[in-house]
């Protein structure tokens, strides 16, 4: 008995040491395939974090943009976006603080502006490409090149919670000086409240919105353009048409008589009564139409006469979206007695006599050798491309004219007609910057049938603040 045991405990012993050398085989086996496990096991966490750490990213940016989107909301619904020419209209908000111990909110905006001007001819209009103010006579202008800051300008909004809507305002000024100088000029003093408005703005006879993308200050000859002192009722329907009425500044603008020498008709404007306005938009999908018409009463007095005449006009403007790309902006003008309200007629170069010594006077109405006060008929128009290339560059080419019905008494240099083309390329390399190049030309031509032309070329730098 005890050799079999001894026999059977050698036996065991023997399968033991027999099966280490697979057990150790096996166990490292399975050493490597925990390692491989582990280490892929590793490589997914570590992608997870990757992944976690992508996703706060874009929470962060996500939220950036969401703060930022809500900013531009709440500007959006606090201030009704106010029209102004498309060169002065950047992607990049204007920016909105919360006024302390105060429901009133302010939005502060505004750009500072270069221009370098080349003229070939003799604009006195050095800083605004204006056909009127060509001269005639050779010499008037003595430098070809002007640069100009004066497209700078500045705007204040507010806007304050009542209980009749919000009470927005808006305080404007730009530089402009046709010399090119740099002078202060209050653009807009306006605040609204309601459906009512006051103060002074453009008027409600004009279209800003038609304003073509180009660089020039002064803009198409052919535009009706005026900002004055005005009340204003808005009436808005339940869909994108809106009808708007203005009560505004009037300002009679005479031509002076051929059959009075030199300068020395002396007389007295009467503005017995404001200029009154009244407009409506159609809007669309792809645009809008702006038709206003406008009455105003003239007159004039002096030692032995006196007489008054009725001006009118009938304005047509808008745009249409042709496709994502091309946009067309026109206006069609005609009446008597609104030289006034058009860029090239409202202040030729001649005008005021500064020239040669004899004005001419304005455009709206003249007297005749009766002493008659006769309304002067004009018609008016432009159309324009607004073309965009891509996110960062646009092109806008376009003509307008001017056409007067000069009466029998105006004097022999007094606007007749003229003429205004440009074409342009401008880059917006950041949302508050602007860089455009533009070719400018214009003719004109005086009743007593001289005429004189210009070509400018112009480059333009903008940022906005």
């Amino acid at each position: 008995m005890k050799i079999f045991h001894h026999s059977v405990c050698a036996t065991a012993v023997a399968t033991i040491l027999s099966l280490q050398p697979v057990l150790a085989n096996e166990t490292d086996k399975r050493l490597d395939q925990l390692e491989k496990r582990l280490a892929e096991l590793e490589q997914q966490v570590a992608q997870k974090d990757r992944k976690i750490e992508e996703l706060e990213r874009e929470t962060v940016v996500t939220a950036h943009l969401a703060d930022k989107a809500a900013e531009v909301a709440i500007s959006s619904a606090l201030f009704t976006r106010f029209l102004e020419r498309p060169s002065y209209q950047f992607d990049a908000p204007d920016k909105s603080i919360q006024l302390t111990n105060s429901d009133t909110t302010l939005q502060i905006g505004g750009q500072i502006w270069l221009d370098a001007i080349y003229n070939s001819g003799e604009m006195t209009n050095r800083a605004g490409f204006q056909p009127s103010s060509i001269a005639y006579d050779e010499g008037a202008t003595h430098d070809k090149t002007t640069l100009s800051a004066g497209q700078s300008n500045l705007t204040i909004n507010s806007s304050t919670p009542t209980q009749y809507g919000a009470m927005t305002t808006r305080f404007g000024v730009d530089l402009f000086d046709s010399q090119g100088n740099a002078k202060f000029n209050l653009t807009h003093l306006w605040g609204e409240l309601g459906n009512w408005g006051a103060g002074q703005t453009f008027s409600g006879f004009m279209d800003i919105d038609a304003f073509p993308n180009i660089m020039d200050y002064w803009g198409p000859n052919s535009v009706v353009f005026a900002r004055q002192p005005q009340l204003r009722y808005n009436l808005h329907t339940n869909t994108d048409d809106k009808f708007m009425f203005t009560i505004e500044k009037s300002d009679a603008d005479l031509a002076l008589p051929n059959f009075v020498t030199g300068n020395d008709f002396l007389y007295v404007e009467q503005n017995d009564l404001p200029d009154i306005t009244a407009s409506y938009i159609n809007g669309f999908t792809k645009g809008y139409i702006k038709s206003s018409i406008i009455l105003r009463q003239l007159g004039y007095e002096t030692s032995s006469s006196d007489d008054k005449v009725i001006g009118w006009g009938i304005n047509v403007s808008g745009k249409y979206a042709i496709d994502r790309k091309n946009t067309l902006k026109y206006q069609l003008t005609h009446g008597e007695g609104i030289g006034r309200y058009i860029n090239d007629a409202c202040c030729s170069y001649y005008a005021d006599g500064t020239a040669d010594g004899v004005a001419t006077g304005g455009s709206d109405a003249g007297v005749d050798i009766n002493g008659k006060l006769q309304a002067i008929p004009i018609t008016v128009g432009y159309a324009y491309l607004d073309h965009q290339w891509s996110d960062k560059y646009t092109s806008s080419i376009g003509f307008g004219y001017v056409e007067i019905d000069n009466i029998d008494s105006q004097r022999s240099r007094a606007l007749s007609s003229s003429f205004y083309s440009n074409v342009n390329l401008i880059w917006n390399p950041t949302p508050m910057s602007r860089v455009g190049v533009e070719l400018q030309y214009g003719k004109v031509e005086s009743f007593g049938n001289e005429d004189a032309d210009n070509v400018r070329l112009q480059t333009s730098i903008g940022f906005k603040y």
